[in-house]
Order: structure tokens, then C-alpha cells, then sequence
């Protein structure tokens, strides 16, 4: 069981329902059976390819992303730097 796709499809899953879209409507939308996406999401075991037909049929996107290490992110917290507000302005970096 992999724990991040669990959370993966659980997350698309709770997209779906805040969209009005059913677990079994989202996948019949995906090509999948609701059954099947049920046994996946209680195994957190999907191939790629269903959770990228997941996200495409609730027009969304799969993205990969770096992790940002703790030390990172505590220093990015402490320097005001973790979120970014889009203000247009950028702190000196030294």
C-alpha cells in the first residue's frame, strides 16, 4: 500500500464530490469501474495512467513536485519567505 496515492485518490475523489460528481460517476469518467476505484483507493494502488484519467475527467492536472527538506522550510518561515504573496515585492536575499 503506498500511502501518497491513497491520499491521491482520495483527494480526487473529494474534488469530485465538492464538484457534484459521485465516486462511480468519477470513475466511469476515468474508464475505471467503481468498484475497481474503490478497491483502489482502500489499497492506495492506481497506475498512473487512471489517476492522469481521474484528474483529466475533473479538469485537473497530475504534478510531481520537489519536497523542501525541514531546515528549508523553517528557514523560509523565519525570513518571511514561505509564502508568497505576489505582492511584487521581493525580499534581499544575502
Amino acid at each position: 500500500m503506498s500511502e501518497p496515492i491513497k491520499q491521491l485518490i482520495e483527494h480526487l475523489v473529494a474534488t469530485a464530490k465538492a464538484r457534484g460528481i459521485s465516486q462511480a460517476e468519477l470513475a466511469e469518467r476515468a474508464g475505471l469501474t467503481p468498484v475497481g476505484l474503490s478497491k483502489a483507493k482502500h489499497r492506495g494502488d492506481l497506475r498512473a495512467s487512471s489517476l492522469a484519467a481521474m484528474a483529466e475527467a475533473l479538469d485537473m492536472e497530475l504534478t510531481v513536485t520537489p519536497r523542501r527538506r525541514r531546515e528549508e522550510v523553517v528557514r523560509a518561515i523565519r525570513q518571511g519567505d514561505f509564502f508568497h504573496t505576489g505582492t511584487g515585492r521581493e525580499r534581499k536575499r544575502g
